[in-house]
């Protein structure tokens, strides 16, 4: 029997569910579907110190500390001389009690705490603390992911490192929720630095990358690719960097990292770029997804894929 055109529309119309039950369905399936966070500055709890917990971490996040300092009269040298606790005593004083928490920044830190069952309007963090306090880690990790509905996180992890090289070169089973990426920040942004360390562990480069450099860091990364087993390289590139352009830097670009990210074992190359700003007023290098103008012939935060097998 033949259908005619209006007649399949209604009908294909009629099946979908209304505004309110569309919205439940869409809920639900979001809400259900673990999610996996591409790029995090967490470390497994295999990694000790590195391994990061409680109100005083969350609160010192940059992009908070950032925003103290926008908002407050505090002097920056005086802040970083503070103790990790005095220093998240003032973010949430500045932000949270002062202020009303309308960035994303301050609103993700009220869904935390209102999810974990904790009160967003507290004047201190007496009892955050104390919740934060009472866990074990591996149960913090664990009740954490479940909280969010997330199945695994991937790393940043940096193999000059000694803390972390410490940990990989063991060969501690690592939590497998927990996914490494390949930091190559000292090899593009500290080549001379890091070419002298290279020859301290046996590799034959020199700070002009010449001879048989470029083949002894393909070496190296492919020694430690194949220990970490990495899912992505990752680097944070300052803001003056050009590409193409007649450096060193340039050349490690060519003859190093591209041909490893077009390794089979490497699945891609992430690139940011941070602003000077960002560097002045978080002394470890806080880094931050910008678009600017310049020669430069990498985006803000752009993928290169592999090559297909």
């Amino acid at each position: 029997m033949m259908t005619s055109e209006t007649e399949y529309q209604g009908t294909h119309i009629a099946r979908l569910p209304g505004g309110s039950e569309l919205r439940r369905q869409v809920e639900e399936i979001v809400n259900g579907t673990p999610v996996v966070d591409i790029h995090t500055h967490l470390f497994a709890p295999q990694f000790g110190k590195m391994n990061l917990t409680g109100i005083d971490e969350l609160l010192t996040y940059h992009y908070l500390i950032a925003e103290v300092f926008r908002s407050s009269k505090v002097n920056t040298e005086i802040f970083w001389r503070m103790t990790k606790s005095e220093q998240a005593d003032l973010v949430w004083r500045s932000l949270f009690v002062e202020n009303s928490s309308i960035s994303e920044a301050t609103r993700s830190i009220v869904t935390i705490i209102s999810e974990l069952g904790l009160n967003p309007n507290a004047n201190d963090l007496t009892e955050a603390r104390e919740f934060f306090a009472a866990y074990d880690t591996q149960e913090l990790i664990d009740h954490v992911f479940d909280l969010a509905n997330v199945s695994d996180v991937v790393m940043t992890n940096d193999m000059f490192d000694a803390r972390e090289t410490q940990v990989w070169s063991t060969g501690t089973s690592i939590d497998r929720r927990y996914h490494a990426a390949l930091r190559m920040d000292r090899l593009l942004n500290d080549w001379e630095n890091t070419s002298a360390k290279l020859r301290e562990l046996g590799y034959r480069v020199d700070a002009k990358l010449d001879g048989e450099s470029a083949s002894e860091v393909r070496r190296f990364l492919d020694a430690w690719i194949e220990r970490m087993s990495p899912v992505y390289m990752a680097v944070s590139l300052p803001d003056d960097f050009l590409y193409p352009h007649n450096d060193v830097r340039d050349r490690v670009i060519r003859e190093v990292v591209l041909p490893t990210a077009g390794d089979s074992k490497t699945s891609e190359l992430r690139v940011e770029r941070c602003r000077r700003r960002c560097r002045q007023s978080r002394p470890e290098g806080g880094r931050t997804n910008v678009r600017r103008e310049s020669r430069s012939a990498v985006p803000g935060d752009v993928f290169i894929p592999r090559k297909p097998a």
